[in-house]
């Protein structure tokens, strides 16, 4: 799985307990955090370019911060309980850097919002005239987000 990621985005995981996630960056990672100390194995590997990470008990919902020489990356990692589907879980994710595109393909249309998607961005349209939040972010009418990486709409999973 690729996630192109814009800057400033909140990025969404889905770990399950005891399996590993890894994430792959095209420069070393210089550091990485994440959640309470003893709640996470974590791993660099490969010229220090492979973050592995493994919840080695449960966290419900907790923050990762990634930081290469060039950028900075904030997750927000969200516990897959046993009982849902395992193919919610994110296992291996290549990380390149996102750029908002100018040509979109509709993905998914609602009553409430639309979403497109590009190379390396995906566009949120607003259809309602209510706010909508869209990972964490107001959207009154239309924002731009990371591609690949999951998109949550007023809290719930819609997309990836």
């Amino acid at each position: 799985m690729n996630f192109y990621i814009l800057t400033k985005s909140m990025i969404y995981l889905f770990l399950c307990i005891s399996h590993p996630t890894t994430l792959v960056f095209d420069e070393p990672v210089e550091y990485v955090s994440v959640g309470r100390e003893g709640d996470f194995d974590l791993h660099r590997a490969n010229n220090k370019k492979i973050v592995v990470v493994r919840p080695l008990k449960p966290f419900g919902e907790t923050d990762m911060i990634v930081i290469t020489k060039d950028h900075h990356y904030q997750f927000k990692l969200k516990e897959v309980l046993a009982s849902q589907r395992a193919d919610q879980s994110h296992s291996f994710i290549n990380i390149y850097e996102g750029a908002i595109n100018r040509s979109f393909e509709k993905k998914i249309e609602t009553d409430t919002y639309k979403i497109l998607e590009g190379e390396t961005s995906s566009w949120i349209v607003n259809k309602s005239k209510n706010p909508i939040n869209v990972n964490g972010e107001e959207v009154v009418r239309d924002g731009y987000f990371s591609k690949g990486s999951p998109i949550l709409i007023n809290n719930q999973r819609v997309w990836n």
